[in-house]
């Protein structure tokens, strides 16, 4: 049965796109690995003392170019699409299964990879890890051009700049590994959003007629989920919301970590909060667009988002409320829930937190 996706295809193309933009000297991404490797113990040590998660094993940062980036993650993608995509091959009518549209799908996920590796920072890849062996788990992704070019930009201290993303990054890690049950879950969330994809034309052209209403109502169709909220049927939306409740928690866990986790050594880190606030605010034109296209927008809105619920439930319950979230998987809050966090403080509450709500 042939590949609904060239995963040779993509690899091409994403190596294409991401070798378009220019490289910063080796020297300067030696630099930035010797500054990882000297700051990790010492981040790792921070991020556990911060979440209480503690993670055995010794990371490590792994530092890549653009195009070892965007491979990277095609392996990741394959490793997790495949068993699906042969399942629902059988589906599918045999006009889909040409090699021109797996040649038109590949060129598709490489030039999303591509143009994404210009723009990631850092990376724990959940999916790969879980592929390979044991050491992987302790592997962070950062990519050193696009790094180096936001240090140089902004005129970043490097040293405070790069112990900051370390936080960040060794925040998913803690989550992912610290957390005996997130990672399963996780996964299972991904491989039911794409298990239950429904291969019908007519679901497809009803979702077009969605679009062409919401457009007509003077609401825009990208700007909540991105092109995957447009195409999702009502059972996919339940763990799309899913998925976008945890992500939203995930990311502003992280922020809200990097921040605190490093205050007293990075001096900068309010500023460089800031900053990536503004970047996060600041697209128009084309740009927002392309965002909305791929889905990126929505990602920004998961930082503010996320942050904003942490704080609130640390302040009505403080840590040992937050931490009820690591117990099991229900007590993970949904996306409506993220947005108005007394609902979950509710929902979740100890009888000290209900005692200040009714106050």
């Amino acid at each position: 049965m042939p590949d609904l996706i060239s995963w040779e295809v993509a690899s091409r193309v994403a190596a294409s796109v991401a070798g378009y933009f220019p490289e910063p000297p080796r020297s300067e991404i030696q630099s930035l690995e010797s500054d990882l490797l000297s700051v990790f113990p010492q981040a790792q040590a921070q991020v556990a003392g911060a979440t209480g998660l503690t993670v055995p094993g010794k990371a490590a940062p792994l530092v890549m170019t653009r195009p070892e980036w965007a491979q990277a993650n095609i392996l990741s993608f394959k490793s997790t699409l495949t068993p699906i995509l042969d399942k629902l091959a059988e589906k599918l009518p045999k006009w889909r299964m040409s090699s021109v549209s797996a040649g038109m799908a590949g060129v598709q996920l490489g030039a999303i990879l591509g143009w994404f590796s210009s723009k990631v920072l850092g990376q724990f890849d959940v999916i790969l890890a879980d592929a390979g062996t044991e050491s992987n788990q302790d592997q962070v992704y950062f990519v050193a051009p696009n790094i180096i070019s936001v240090e140089m930009k902004y005129g970043f201290d490097q040293k405070q700049f790069r112990h900051w993303i370390a936080l960040h990054e060794l925040t998913h890690r803690a989550q992912f590994n610290g957390v005996a049950w997130m990672r399963d879950y996780f996964k299972g969330l991904v491989q039911d959003s794409i298990s239950i994809a429904n291969p019908d034309p007519a679901a497809f052209m009803a979702s077009l007629k969605k679009v062409f209403d919401m457009i007509r109502e003077g609401k825009n169709p990208l700007g909540e989920n991105g092109p995957i909220g447009i195409f999702a049927s009502p059972e996919q939306m339940v763990t799309l919301n899913k998925i976008t409740g945890l992500m939203s928690l995930l990311e502003g866990h992280g922020d809200v970590v990097m921040n605190r986790a490093g205050a007293r050594e990075i001096l900068e880190s309010v500023r460089f909060a800031e900053v990536f606030e503004r970047r996060r605010n600041s697209q128009r034109g084309a740009a927002k667009l392309i965002s909305q296209l791929l889905g990126t927008e929505a990602k920004m809105r998961q930082y503010h988002e996320g942050a904003k619920f942490v704080y609130k439930v640390e302040e009505v319950g403080g840590a040992e409320l937050f931490d009820r979230i690591w117990e099991r998987p229900e007590n993970l809050p949904e996306i409506a829930e993220i947005r108005d966090p007394d609902l979950w403080i509710k929902r979740l509450g100890t009888r000290s937190a209900d005692m200040i709500l009714e106050i």
